[in-house]
């Protein structure tokens, strides 16, 4: 890929791998100037929605969490070509970019409902870190907000939603929680590229 601008951003996708709604979120921040990098972490074309759990139980038997490694290695890589190098995920891909926030060379984290996120809270950001939850979700997500809450170089927000709120091919999908989240994220990302 021709380098094109000075901040890149890796867009990591929740287990149904790179669908419609991952393809819309890389060309929105394309649009927005950065040079997206989008790895397809389950190594094939993407599940449908209908099939949720055969898209986890392919995730944790041929991928896991420690994917994070690699995505770390490729922030490496990014950041000797570009100024500014952010991850983006959701669900799955929020809990890898997670995994990856001790990693100083990364310039921010956006972690959108990364539900196995309660599986790690004792990693410590040393970037900038922001983690945006439903309320609604598989776990107890106060308790974990308020388990997090405290540490350095994190934001969270928490939205009166259902996990996979954001993404509106997902039928849970809602509109205007969406929309307030696309604000808070671009706001962050932007106050490290001034």
């Amino acid at each position: 890929m021709e380098k094109k601008n000075k901040q890149a951003v890796m867009v990591l996708h929740e287990i149904y791998g790179i669908n419609e709604f991952i393809e819309d979120t890389c060309q929105k921040f394309k649009n927005a100037g950065f040079d997206v990098f989008c790895p397809n972490m389950i190594g094939r074309p993407p599940f449908p929605y209908e099939e949720s759990e055969k898209a986890y139980d392919h995730f944790v038997k041929h991928v896991g969490f420690d994917i994070y490694r690699e995505i770390s290695d490729a922030v490496n890589q990014l950041k000797k070509e570009y100024e500014k190098v952010f991850i983006v995920g959701f669900s799955i891909g929020a809990t890898v970019a997670w995994r990856c926030c001790e990693n100083s060379l990364c310039d921010g984290i956006v972690g959108c409902y990364g539900s196995r996120i309660r599986d790690y809270k004792n990693l410590n950001p040393v970037c900038p870190t922001l983690l945006l939850f439903a309320k609604n979700d598989s776990f107890d997500v106060l308790t974990m907000v308020s388990q997090l809450e405290k540490k350095a170089n994190l934001i969270i927000k928490t939205f009166d939603a259902t996990h996979g709120f954001m993404d509106p091919h997902s039928k849970y999908y809602n509109e205007c929680q969406s929309k307030k989240t696309e604000t808070f994220i671009t706001h962050f990302i932007s106050e490290f590229i001034k």
